[in-house]
């Protein structure tokens, strides 16, 4: 009887996590630069839905080669994205992009959250095709900054 429980654990932990991965929008040539940053905005500002850390893991899925080579796997990524610099990006109130910069190959833009407690926070944002690869063409995040500006709203 144990045994039967185990297994069913098993297989419902097996199919929830395929769900889970289903859910996560991957990299693709048509997805442009600004839609990369909205699907990562959205997704961090419900990081938990719909599991834990979901927000995270979407983000990294965007997360250019050579920023993963940068930030290590995604159990160091996801303690970055809670670290003093970053968490304030989870569970944003609201957010806009502002395009700075575009060539073929790259894209840098400013981006402002207002956080839950009001606070305006504006971040560099910048993103790459991928040369190479599975997501070869594809627009992917190589860095964001710490936070440029941090102003209390009135």
């Amino acid at each position: 009887m144990t045994w039967h429980i185990i297994m069913v654990a098993l297989v419902w932990l097996s199919v929830s996590n395929s769900a889970n991965s289903q859910d996560i929008i991957s990299p693709h040539p048509n997805i442009q630069p600004q839609d990369v940053i909205k699907i990562q905005l959205k997704s961090l500002q419900q990081n938990n839905k719909p599991s834990l850390d979901a927000g995270i893991l979407q983000t990294w899925a965007f997360a250019h080669p050579s920023n993963k080579i940068m930030t290590g796997p995604v159990e160091r990524f996801t303690l970055m994205m809670k670290s003093q610099n970053y968490k304030n990006i989870l569970y944003h109130r609201d957010h806009s992009i502002e395009l700075i910069f575009k060539t073929k190959r790259y894209s840098q833009f400013a981006v402002s959250i207002t956080t839950l407690d009001d606070q305006k926070m504006i971040f560099k944002w910048e993103l790459e095709k991928v040369q190479k690869g599975e997501f070869s063409n594809s627009w992917m995040t190589t860095s964001v900054s710490p936070p440029l500006l941090s102003v209390n709203s009135l």
